[in-house]
């Protein structure tokens, strides 16, 4: 019985600390009406067109991402992460940064990832994100993969 109260404690401060940290990540990037990518009108906004940003969030996600998701997120152990397309998210931003800070325990989802709330700030976590969808952005530009957000 202590074990289960434990547990059910222990996941009700991991949320508090997710919606802390990410309610700082939200403070930390000042909207910019040029400068914004939304998936919705309720999702976080990122600063894709600030290259200071994505390219701290480049440099991020090579030191803490690319060893499952390969270089420039185009896939490895784990999933492609500049397709677009992130089915344990919602394909949202703000879903892609929980993801992120909490991690994956769901075997049966079809895989695991380790949390990075603890060890990344809610600034790096933004800037991995923000680099993740400028880099989608671009491969889309380029032609590499098609656009998800248009019907196939």
């Amino acid at each position: 019985m202590l074990h289960a109260v434990s547990g059910r404690l222990s996941r009700v401060l991991a949320v508090l600390a997710l919606a802390a940290t990410f309610a700082l990540g939200l403070m930390v990037f000042p909207a910019s009406a040029q400068a914004q990518h939304k998936m919705n009108e309720t999702d976080m906004e990122l600063p894709i067109d600030d290259a200071a940003v994505v390219e701290l969030g480049k440099e991020k996600f090579a030191q803490r991402c690319s060893f499952c998701h390969g270089g420039g997120g185009k896939g490895g152990k784990g999933p492609c992460l500049t397709c677009g397309r992130f089915p344990y998210s919602g394909n949202t931003n703000t879903g892609i940064y929980t993801v992120i800070a909490v991690g994956i325990s769901n075997r049966s989802m079809g895989g695991t990832m380790g949390a990075f709330g603890t060890t990344m700030s809610a600034e790096e976590i933004t800037a991995v994100v923000t680099y993740m969808r400028a880099e989608e952005r671009r491969r889309i530009a380029a032609g590499e993969i098609p656009d998800p957000s248009r019907p196939q």
